[in-house]
């Protein structure tokens, strides 16, 4: 992961002057990113500029800024995780974005495809999907919630075609190296896929250097951009396997030409988008990644690891359980607390003090972003050992 130049206090300083911009502030403490994050007034802004713009106007004036706004969106998320804009697409969600290289890929009766054993399901039933086809699916299990690149290994054969994870697992939070996991993939013949949608926003991504083939992701949790927003990434190589299994009226060479029904598909990861955008969800998703790009993501993953090791410091020393306590290099924002009674009561007594967190397969989850602050974590904890001790 990319080293920031800034000392611990200039993090937090930089970082600290972008919290005026989320007003939940003012009256809860959100650790709940991991499932949905709260916009940003500048997101906002964003979005009613975009909506009033399109009041005022009839289209055939108004769409002449619609497609800059698009280039843009589209430049600053190839910035943010390391391509180019031709290898993005923007899609709906994580869901259909995975869907696209389930139904994009050939398959033959037998190939096979290794996922994890307690994968998010947007990652698992894409592919559950296949086996009507005789396609086989074989379960990486974890130890001690962290995933070993020699049990993936352990499980590949001549039929594997895909193995398709999570940067970050949405339970314990554990990240993956995808450098490690895409050259391992690559040296058995196998293409790598990720669902980045529990990293992206929070910790470097960088395609082209991790040489992963296909990247899906929402935008509505670290992202903070609408829902409904997602995007995927379709590297160079995989272009030329990957089948549009659905095409509209821009996925073509030279869409203006409407009575021309050559289908040409364009060169590029656009022949993958169907027609008419979510062009509000992506006014906001362009702002959304404006912000990324101006903090850096090397700025963001600081912030977001020193609000982990605070917590799994004072977690430990209070006595709680956190599921990992592995290495910086292996964790993210998702911090999850085991051995707890009743989580659904704690996380709803939780909400009545104005914290919010959630449970998810009897685990506390706490879900910090680059905005919060240590003192925010302290109280969390505070009021946890109230709840649990009463």
């Amino acid at each position: 992961m990319p080293q920031t130049h800034l000392s611990k206090a200039e993090v937090l300083e930089k970082t600290e002057a972008y919290r005026q911009y989320f007003l939940h502030t003012k009256r809860q403490i959100y650790l709940n990113h991991a499932a949905v994050s709260p916009l940003s007034t500048r997101v906002v802004a964003a979005i009613t500029s975009h909506l009033h713009e399109r009041s005022e106007t009839d289209i055939e004036n108004f769409f002449p800024t619609l497609l800059p706004t698009l280039k843009s969106a589209r430049g600053r998320v190839a910035s943010f995780i390391g391509c180019e804009p031709k290898n993005i697409a923007f899609v709906q969600n994580t869901s259909y974005g995975l869907n696209l290289l389930a139904q994009g890929l050939k398959w033959r009766k037998g190939d096979r495809i290794i996922l994890y054993e307690k994968e998010f399901p947007a990652n698992v039933y894409p592919f559950l999907n296949l086996e009507k086809r005789g396609v086989k699916i074989d379960f990486v299990k974890d130890r001690n919630g962290e995933i070993y690149l020699d049990d993936i290994e352990a499980l590949i054969t001549p039929r594997t075609r895909l193995v398709s994870l999570s940067f970050v697992q949405f339970l314990t939070g554990y990240r993956l190296d995808l450098k490690a996991l895409a050259t391992l993939c690559h040296r058995h013949g196998v293409l790598c896929s990720i669902d980045a949608i529990q990293g992206l926003g929070a910790l470097p991504i960088d395609c082209k250097d991790s040489g992963i083939d296909f990247l899906a992701s929402g935008g509505h949790k670290w992202a903070m951009s609408p829902m409904g927003t997602g995007f995927i990434y379709v590297s160079d190589a995989l272009l030329e396997r990957l089948d549009p299994v659905m095409v509209g009226w821009t996925s073509v060479d030279d869409a203006w030409n409407m009575l021309d029904y050559r289908l040409e598909l364009l060169p590029d990861a656009r022949r993958y988008e169907l027609g008419m955008q979510n062009w509000i969800g992506i006014a906001g998703l362009n702002e959304a990644f404006g912000i990324f790009n101006e903090i850096g993501t090397d700025v963001l993953a600081e912030k977001i690891l020193l609000l982990s090791d605070f917590l799994v410091e004072e977690l430990v020393t209070k006595g709680f359980e956190p599921v990992l306590t592995c290495s910086r290099e292996h964790r993210s924002g998702i911090m999850s607390i085991k051995n707890l009674p009743d989580v659904e009561h704690i996380t709803k007594e939780l909400a009545n003090r104005n914290i919010e967190v959630s449970f998810r397969a009897g685990l506390l989850r706490i879900a910090p972003h680059f905005y919060n602050t240590c003192s925010e974590l302290e109280a969390l904890i505070s009021e946890l050992k109230q709840i649990v001790h009463r």
